[in-house]
Parts: C-alpha cells; sequence; structure tokens
C-alpha cells in the first residue's frame, strides 16, 4: 500500500537522526543563553568595581566649618559622584575647634548662646585630590590655630591682656557674624601692636571706619545696594558720628544735590 501522510510524519518523528539534532539546537540555545547571562554580570561587577574606584579615588569631599555665634570648628566628610557633585553618602562630622576657641568660651571672654550652633561658615574643603580651597572663615581659624612652640599664640595673649581680650574677641564675633571675614587679619595685626586699650579703640575706630566706607562704595557700585545699606546702618550703629559714613547715606547725597542745584539757580 502507498504510504500516507501520516504515515511519513510517524517515521519523522521517529528517525533516529532528526532527535539528536533537535537536542544539539536546544543544548546549543541554553549555552549562548547563559553565557550571555553571565557575561552581562561579569560586565556589571567590572563596572561597579570601576564606578567605585573612581569615587573612591575622586569623589571624596572633607573639609572644615566654623560658627560664629559658638567659635567652634567641625570637620565634615562625605563622598560624591565626581563632576556631577551628586552627595551619595551622609555626612560625618567630628568637633575639631582650636584651643584658643574653646579657651575664649570656657573663660566667658565670648558668651554661648543657649541653643546649640545653627549657621556655619566654610572654612576650607577639599575634593578628591584636589588641594584645599580656602574659605573666609579661614582669615580667622587660621589665627585661632596659630601655635608656636606648642603654645596657642592668641589664647596666651588672652590671658595676658585680659582687658583688651574682652574688647577685642566679642568684635572679632560681630564682624563673623556679618562674614566680614576680610576685616580681621589687619584688626588682630593692630592689636598686637596696641600700648593700651585707649590707643587700642582709636587704632580699630579709625581702620573700620575707612574699610566701612570703601566696602558701602564698592556695594553700591556694584549695584548692590542692599547689602550696601544693611552694613551702612551696622557701620552707623558703631560710629553714629563719623562724618565720612554719614557721607554716604542716600539722605546725605540728595540733600548735597539739591543744595547745589539750588546755588546754581540763585547764581
Amino acid at each position: 500500500m502507498p504510504a500516507t501522510a501520516a504515515d511519513s510524519t510517524s517515521q519523522s518523528s521517529t528517525d533516529p537522526l532528526v532527535a539528536p539534532r533537535s537536542s544539539k539546537k536546544r543544548s546549543r540555545r541554553r549555552f549562548f543563553l547563559n553565557a550571555k547571562f553571565w557575561l552581562i554580570v561579569l560586565s556589571t561587577i567590572i563596572l561597579g568595581g570601576v564606578l567605585f574606584l573612581i569615587i573612591l579615588a575622586t569623589g571624596s569631599v572633607q573639609g572644615t566649618e566654623f560658627s560664629p555665634t559658638h567659635f567652634q570648628t567641625r570637620r565634615f566628610s562625605f563622598y560624591e559622584i565626581p563632576l556631577l557633585r551628586w552627595q551619595i553618602t551622609p555626612i560625618h562630622r567630628v568637633s575639631n575647634t582650636p584651643e584658643t576657641a574653646r579657651f575664649l568660651t570656657q573663660s566667658k571672654t565670648l558668651p554661648l548662646p543657649n541653643q546649640a550652633p545653627t549657621v556655619w561658615h566654610l572654612v576650607e574643603v577639599e575634593r578628591g585630590a584636589s588641594e584645599a580651597a580656602p574659605g573666609d572663615a579661614a582669615l580667622l581659624v587660621d589665627h585661632l590655630r596659630l601655635m608656636e612652640n606648642s603654645v596657642a599664640v592668641w589664647k596666651q595673649w588672652s590671658v595676658d591682656h585680659p582687658k583688651l581680650a574682652k574688647e577685642l574677641w566679642p568684635k572679632i564675633a560681630d564682624l563673623a557674624n556679618r562674614e566680614l571675614y576680610v576685616l580681621m587679619p589687619r584688626i588682630l595685626e593692630l592689636t598686637r601692636d596696641a600700648d593700651g586699650l585707649a590707643d587700642w579703640k582709636q587704632s580699630i575706630d579709625r581702620y573700620l571706619a575707612s574699610e566701612y566706607v570703601t566696602l558701602i562704595r564698592d556695594m553700591r557700585d556694584a549695584g548692590r545696594d542692599e547689602l550696601a545699606d544693611a552694613l551702612m546702618a551696622e557701620a552707623l550703629a558703631e560710629q553714629p558720628d563719623n562724618p565720612e559714613l554719614q557721607s554716604l547715606m542716600p539722605d546725605a547725597n540728595s540733600s548735597t544735590g539739591d543744595a547745589s542745584d539750588g546755588g546754581a539757580e540763585t547764581t
């Protein structure tokens, strides 16, 4: 009898040559899938390891902050993704207040507020392998850290000059709260050269008046009138009778202008 289609199909399925070929194809496909999976896993591990080493080498951030209200310093550190500067670890902080600053608060030369510090100014920050970049507060903190022959210089000076210290450090703290660190190196220089309290006050008043006038003029020239007005108010609170400061007041300028116009019309 002639073979039917069903017979052909039956013969094909039972053909001893067909089954091994199909099994080999499945085994080969399974091998490539497993190889692809492990290749992806291995690539992910290698890429993660490379990123970890890059972040470990260049993503560390550390530095120092200064509290102008409490005269405390603290170190901070964390890791970030380089270039993007995305913080990826919590910030770790450790107190490292200089000996001089601790003495000033413990001796009540600087009274401490009751609440914990909430304002911190940057002293220095270092990213990766780069050199530490100083902040404005470093102009003060460097003096608080100053040591000579294992002796804290400004602590010893404060012990030797208690009356002058009671005048100096509150003024320094006031300037620090206003972020006027740029004025401090000269003030401290004048302080070390002062012969007495009266001489010191005159020197500091003259210096601050001159610097206030310069700063206010620079701010007005830069269009930062709000900052100039705020500094003007603070400067006049300290030296209300200073003629140079009074001459920079807007009312004084407008009055001068009106007087000049009036004089021209009369002429």
